[in-house]
């Protein structure tokens, strides 16, 4: 299980779902980074339907959606769990 976050550089509420993010990313999680404001962001965006940001999404070895929170900045607490749940 990897998580993919998805930010824009004048999205108000990225701040904290980057260091949530980055405390995942420091206890192990697999975490790959997107900007929507260049073109691999935009394009990665369109495949998972990110229409706002922040985004979170968690995905299998397979890059398929388990589970997402799109323009939330869920616990992290929450994101912990569904990354262990599989």
């Amino acid at each position: 299980m990897k998580l993919k976050v998805f930010t824009k550089a004048d999205c108000p509420n990225c701040p904290p779902a980057k260091a949530m993010a980055k405390k995942l990313e420091e206890k192990g999680t697999v975490v790959e980074w997107f900007n929507l404001d260049d073109e691999e962001g935009l394009s990665e965006s369109v495949y998972f339907d990110v229409l706002s940001t922040p985004s979170l999404i968690i995905v299998d070895e397979s890059d398929s959606e388990v589970k997402a929170w799109r323009g939330e900045v869920p616990p992290i607490e929450q994101v912990q769990k569904e990354l262990q749940a599989k």
